[in-house]
């Protein structure tokens, strides 16, 4: 069986000045993590993008992005998987990342050679919880009844896993159990998500779940009642090697160089 390398980035929260709070800038993260796998000579088979790439769904923000990862995509020929999160524009995001139209879910399914990716769209729009709905279960469910050469992974933005931080635990992924359901004794290797802003294991069933830090900043996950962001960013190398389970390595983004 082949083996694949995944690099998942999460939650940019790109905007349009290039900074959120002062001390944290997501474009320049994101685009020192990119020369950061350029140096080491990383070729990943795909790009997986797992939502929140906009803070607040600007269409100039989608477009920059697209120019920054379609470059760094075309080094080493990666595909490149975008999902939504519930900061961005479904409507913007479809436009200016998949070429597509209307503000409807948008559930995909990409191929690397014999490996699939599932990615489910789990925004609520004006909510920031995560739900898949029949639509989107059934559209899983469809997908898997064929099984993939080398496998399955999933993407979605909201984790089927709890957060020790109280309020990102109840605006995770409602009703999670279904999901579990749905992918019960199929070729599902792992559950890749985003969203909580702190790295996290979890299982679904069997299966791993895997919850990638973010790009744009850090939770402190030390302070559970309350959602604390400090400077700190991070993205995800998921190997599938052949006929192994996946192994999931965070690679930091060390910050900028001092003046």
């Amino acid at each position: 069986m082949s083996s694949y390398l995944l690099v998942q980035m999460s939650d940019i929260h790109l905007t349009g000045s290039g900074s959120l709070d002062p001390g944290l800038r997501p474009r320049d993260n994101l685009l020192r993590g990119l020369r950061l796998l350029q140096t080491a000579g990383l070729r990943p088979d795909a790009f997986v993008l797992t939502g929140d790439l906009a803070d607040a769904g600007e269409a100039a923000c989608y477009d920059d992005l697209a120019a920054i990862v379609t470059q760094a995509a075309e080094r080493s020929r990666a595909g490149v998987i975008y999902l939504p999160g519930n900061h961005d524009d479904r409507g913007m995001f479809r436009r200016h990342l998949t070429g597509g139209a209307g503000d409807g879910p948008l559930h995909q399914t990409c191929w690397r050679g014999g490996l699939r990716i599932i990615a489910l769209d789990s925004t609520v729009p004006g909510e920031s919880h995560g739900m898949l709905d029949e639509q989107a279960l059934g559209y899983l469910q469809g997908e898997l009844q064929t099984p993939a050469p080398h496998g399955t992974v999933v993407a979605l933005h909201h984790p089927p896993v709890p957060s020790p931080i109280e309020p990102m635990a109840r605006i995770a992924l409602r009703d999670p159990g279904r999901l579990r359901d749905t992918i019960a004794g199929s070729d599902v290797r792992i559950v890749l998500c985003g969203h909580n802003h702190h790295a996290a294991l979890g299982t679904l069933g069997s299966v791993p779940v895997w919850v990638s830090p973010a790009v744009a900043y850090r939770a402190d996950v030390t302070r559970t009642r309350d959602f604390h962001r400090v400077p700190g960013a991070a993205f995800s190398r998921i190997d599938l090697p052949g006929g192994d389970g996946p192994t999931v390595t965070v690679i930091p983004i060390g910050a900028p160089p001092g003046p």
